[in-house]
Order: C-alpha cells, then structure tokens, then sequence
C-alpha cells in the first residue's frame, strides 16, 4: 500500500499513474538516495526501466513564489544526484516542466497534457563537435591541472582521435567513452590504465593463512573472489565519497550490470619488496602464523580479460591527483554542458584506490573479468564470512600455462605452528603432487616451487 505524507502527494501521484499507466515506466513514492554527505528521498520519482527519468517535487501551494523557488531549487539538486533527464515541480494544478537538455527554458508552466508527452517522447538530446571539443577541453585541462607529470597519459588524451570517443547517451543523459573493444582494451580501461602507468614489476608477493595454501596445493587451484563480496564498507564507499557522487546501490542497477559486476574477480598481492615484511607479517598473516608466497608475474598472459596493476594511495593530506582529476572533469562537464560525464569502467577501478593510511600494503589487485576465453576450473557461490555477503567464486589451475602469476616460493611465518616440521611436510607434500602432475599431465607446473622459512627470528 502506498504511503503519502498528504493528499496532494497521493492526488499527483494518481494523476501521473493514470496517463502513464500503459507505459513502460515505473513510479516511486518517497524515493530514496543515498549520497556522499546526505540522504536523500523525492516526492515521486518516475523510471524507464532501472533508469530514472524524471523527478517530481509536489509542493502546497506554487502560487507562493517562495514555495516555488525552494521547489525548482529541490528539482535541480534532485536531477544531478539521479542523473534524470525531467523535472516537475507541481502543487497539483500548476504544473513547472525543466528539461535539462534545454538549458535556456528554466521551469516554465506547462499543461499537464503537455508534461506527459514530454516524459513519454522526450526530445532526442544534439550533441554538436562543439560539444565534443569542450568535453575534450575540460579532460585535457583537468589533465594539466592534476596529472601534469604523467606524460604518457597527457599524450593519449591530445591524439587528435580522442574527441572521437567521447559520445553521448540519450537513455541516461550523460557524455561516455566508446564502447568500441572489449575487456581491458576498451577505450575507457585503457584511459584508466594509462592514468595508472604500466605496471612493470616482474614478481609480486601475497601473505595468507597456512590453510590457504594447503587448499591451493590440494587441489593444485587458485581461488579469486567476486569483486561484491570483497569489499568492506569503508572501500566500498571510498572512491564515491571522494568525488562526492551518489553511490548507487545493487537494487538500483539494471540486471545486465548486475551480470558485468558478478563477472568481476580479484586478489590481492604486494610488491616483491614487502616480501618477509614483519608489519605485513602482523596485519595479513594471523599474526605471522601464516605463509608469505612469491609469484613470478607472466605478462604475456595480461590481455583484454587479466589486469594486474598497483593501487593508487592517497598522499598525507587524504589527496589523489587522480581522483581529483576525474571529479574536475565530473564538476566540469555538468557545469558547462548541464549534463553528466559518466565513468561506466569506475565499477572496478575504484578497487585501485585506497586512503593513505593503508599505503603501508603497496598493494598489487589482480582482476580477472570472466568470459568464455577465461580457462578456469570451477565457478561457484559462497557466503563471505566477513559480511556473509553472497559472492561468486572462481578457481584457477594453480600455474596453468594460461594464468598471468606462477607461485615460485613459500615462506613459513616467523610464528607459524611446528614451522620447521611444516617445512618438510610442505617440500614432501609438493614432492608428490609433482609425482602426480608428471603421471597425469597436469598443466600446473611446479617444478620450481620452493619452500623456505622466515629470516625473522626474534618475532614470537
């Protein structure tokens, strides 16, 4: 049963579900948002769709001219943290139509009939060169504003086939990149990737339990975990309350996202010099009592579907020029043109930022996005024991020729149980399952896999 908090919110509401009735669209009461700094809820919020479309803001009485400049000023900070192309302002008789495609025809009186074919034949948005090339210029601006010292990047973002590439979304009313490639060769990954730098180490390092790698020697596999399931609250939010954008819930997402998001897999590594870290030791090792394990990185498994790349840390001050970079283009184009710019690759590379305080890990993420060309040899679900949150699963063959890190090396923590014990049981247990590999043909090569023990003595 619907709720209203009066009588001319349920009489407005009647009035647009009765001309809207046979359409597609879906109307919400009392619609909630959740930004950066607030939350939010719309009087009526009108979709297509998982898509919203336009924002009502029923008031008393729009013949008091205060009522209605409070109003339109509720309808235009409603439309930037939905992204809707419409906005209504109404007391039930008096209808004020905003289209943000027209920057020029603010809010002017509408009869309701003439409303109701706006929301359902909206105008198709012209976006001219012009448009293109002031987009253009604000990326290249903000590039020299922020990222002036990253060269490679500077140059790709000023080939002349960069205006190219910046198109325009009716459905959403926002300014994209092209589409055109797949995986992590799309024109947008690759804008991410170049921001980031070439990731060229050629080892990296992961600390874990010593039941992980028990599993993992096992049943010879490599387990990587959905991106949903990885996080906790505070990365989850990160990157969206840095850029002061909304963050938009799984419920809200349209279900071919849902399908891209849950396509999304990741694991987490150091740089080779954090190796036998006693702080890493501390924080990701059950107190030194796991394993650390070295990885070889085999870049010419890093295609379209396999990213390896470092995490970008906030300085001292809490500040990234990267993400201060792409909330000047944010600012930028909503500001100039009226409508947004829309980083439809931001779902994951907003795990490759962290705050400052974590900048101590130098942390290295592993991404996988799953498809068919992706050799894997098991995908399952599991409850996350964190936040028994349901996630997906993927299991590699452990050193498969095809996998982009072969582990090399096993270091026993300095607190690890009966370590030296562990020690000959682990060089046994690797003896044998070479023994096996070498009888079954097994692609999981281990021939040069050692285990050794940590050089930390005085930790216990």
């Amino acid at each position: 049963m619907e709720r209203f908090d009066s009588e001319i919110e349920k009489f407005v509401f009647d009035k647009f579900e009765t001309s809207l009735r046979d359409f597609d669209l879906t109307l919400k009461i009392e619609d909630k948002w959740e930004t950066a700094l607030l939350r939010r809820s719309f009087d009526l919020v009108i979709y297509k769709g998982s898509t919203p479309l336009v924002v009502v803001e029923v008031k008393s009485n729009l013949m008091n001219k205060n009522l209605l400049a409070r109003g339109t000023d509720q309808v235009r900070s409603a439309l930037s943290i939905t992204n809707a192309r419409l906005g209504v302002v109404t007391d039930g008789k008096q209808f004020y139509l905003y289209d943000r495609s027209k920057k020029d025809d603010d809010f002017r009186p509408q009869k309701f009939e003439i409303v109701i074919e706006r929301i359902l034949n909206p105008d198709k948005v012209r976006i001219r060169k012009k448009d293109r090339e002031d987009v253009s210029q604000i990326i290249i601006t903000a590039a020299k504003e922020h990222l002036d010292e990253n060269v490679e990047f500077k140059h790709f973002i000023e080939t002349k086939s960069f205006i190219s590439k910046i198109k325009f979304d009716d459905r959403t009313s926002s300014y994209y990149f092209s589409d055109v490639g797949v995986g992590i060769s799309s024109f947008e990954n690759q804008f991410f990737n170049k921001m980031f730098g070439e990731f060229t180490e050629t080892e990296v390092c992961r600390y874990t339990s010593v039941k992980t790698i028990f599993d993992m020697l096992s049943h010879l596999s490599f387990r990587m975990s959905g991106l949903v399931g990885m996080n906790d609250r505070s990365e989850v939010n990160y990157v969206e309350t840095y850029l002061n954008g909304v963050e938009r819930p799984l419920i809200k997402e349209e279900p071919k996202n849902i399908v891209a998001i849950n396509q999304r897999y990741i694991t987490s590594c150091t740089k080779i010099s954090k190796r036998d870290d006693l702080t890493l030791w501390r924080l990701y090792s059950e107190d030194a009592k796991g394993v650390c394990l070295t990885f070889d990185v085999k870049k010419d498994k890093l295609n379209n579907h396999v990213l390896l790349q470092k995490v970008k840390y906030a300085d001292a001050q809490g500040k990234h020029s990267e993400l201060d970079f792409l909330k000047k283009i944010k600012d930028q184009v909503e500001l100039v043109t009226g409508f947004k710019f829309e980083f439809r690759k931001i779902g994951y590379w907003k795990h490759f930022f962290k705050p400052f305080d974590y900048s101590i890990e130098e942390e290295v993420r592993l991404l996988i996005i799953d498809n068919s060309k992706v050799l894997k040899i098991k995908s399952d679900w599991l409850m996350t024991h964190t936040h028994s949150i349901l996630n997906p699963y993927m299991d590699f063959k452990l050193n498969s020729k095809s996998f982009p890190i072969h582990l090399k090396e096993i270091i026993l923590g300095p607190k690890c149980p009966e370590q030296e014990t562990n020690l000959v049981q682990l060089q046994e247990m690797i003896r044998r399952k070479k023994q096996k590999k070498s009888k079954s043909s097994l692609d999981s090569d281990l021939k040069k896999l050692k285990v050794k023990l940590s050089s930390i003595k005085h930790y216990r």
